[in-house]
């Protein structure tokens, strides 16, 4: 890393000497003053994945690669994001404050090895705003009007992936359904035949072996609230990740991680874990299993540090505030939207009148 582009990015501009910014929309340094712009290299090769020794040192990864930042903490609900130095004031992406003298302090930490850029820029975020907030049949009819955007925050949230080999052995019992006819009473004492369904049990073991490129794991603490719809807007094209340039972050926010490696290994291993056993029992195959039991290796295990870019957003409706994600490179939409109690009531009571009319109609 050059020292000019970590803890100052300044990048002027060849015309006119103001500070560029990377545009979304250009996918270049672009000047809001002047509208010049400058070439970015898109580059992937510094795109290596770091060995990960699963027993980690004092929780601690020897040999890592790391950088200085210049970080800022949110004095009202101690978020931390990286900053320019310059930066006079700063709004919380997380909790809204604003004009927050910052305390930057440095802190040294695990480099990100790559940066995915936006490419939804701000007005690009707030078209699909529009469009989704009012696309809700069970939303209130006002509500795309009345819904007042409050903040929206482009940020580049820090990520941990990982690659591994699974070697699994399992064993256990593969049911499979079969029927035999039984002579029983209906309700009016007559004997009827009936098929009943039986079980044939069949000891089943065998092995399984699966590799696991990028297992994404979120390395934010102030997004896991929202866990449900970060996932829901985490589908990402990995493939346009590019190494990793402070420049890219010009104009933009960019969080520092607060869920460590170590956190990160033991929940990567568990999703790994979980994906191989569900990969076991389809192939012990059988209707139903009992017993199953799995015992799954990992070797080779890899990680490296990613920035993906989010839209962070908040609106209100009748005083109330609602949070919203945008992914920045696809433009998909997730988070809350209200209800409209008489459009839930509308569908109660039709549903309540469908009931009672097909049991009026079996009864004549």
């Amino acid at each position: 890393m050059h020292s000019e582009l970590t803890d100052v990015v300044r990048v002027p501009c060849k015309a006119c000497g103001s500070q560029l910014r990377f545009s979304a929309d250009k996918q270049k340094l672009s000047c809001d003053y002047c509208g010049n712009t400058e070439d970015l290299l898109f580059t992937k090769t510094k795109l290596i994945e770091n060995p990960l020794p699963f027993r980690l040192e004092q929780d601690r990864l020897t040999q890592a690669p790391t950088e200085e930042k210049r970080v800022y903490a949110c004095r009202n609900c101690g978020a931390r994001t990286t900053i320019n130095f310059d930066t006079p004031t700063v709004t919380c992406a997380f909790c809204g404050s604003k004009n927050v003298n910052p305390e930057a302090q440095k802190t040294r930490l695990i480099e990100p090895a790559g940066v995915l850029p936006f490419r939804i820029s701000r007005e690009g975020a707030l078209q699909r705003f529009k469009s989704w907030v009012g696309d809700d049949w069970f939303a209130p009819s006002d509500l795309k009007a009345g819904a007042m955007l409050d903040n929206l925050h482009g940020m580049y949230i820090p990520y941990w992936t990982f690659d591994a080999w699974a070697d699994s052995d399992y064993e256990g019992e593969a049911g499979f359904y079969y029927y035999v006819p039984v002579q029983v009473r209906d309700a009016n004492g007559r004997t009827i035949t009936q098929q009943q369904q039986r079980v044939r049990w069949e000891y089943r073991s065998g092995s399984h072996q699966g590799f696991y490129d990028d297992v994404l794991l979120m390395a934010s603490q102030k997004l896991s609230a929202q866990e449900g719809a970060v996932q829901e807007v985490s589908r990402y094209d990995m493939q346009a990740v590019v190494d990793y340039d402070p420049r890219f972050l010009l104009g933009w926010e960019a969080e520092v991680y607060s869920i460590d490696l170590p956190e990160s290994v033991r929940k990567a291993e568990e999703e790994i874990s979980d994906r191989e056993r569900s990969a076991c029992a389809s192939q012990m195959g059988g209707d139903t299993q009992r017993g199953l039991r799995v015992d799954t290796r990992l070797r080779e295990q890899t990680f490296k540090h990613i920035l993906l870019p989010l839209w962070i957003c908040a609106y209100v409706y009748n005083g109330k505030t609602f949070r919203f994600l945008v992914n920045g490179q696809t433009g998909q939409v997730a988070g809350e939207r209200p209800k409209s109690p008489w459009k839930i009531a509308l569908v109660v009571v039709a549903f309540l009148l469908l009931v009672l009319l097909l049991y009026s109609v079996a009864n004549r």
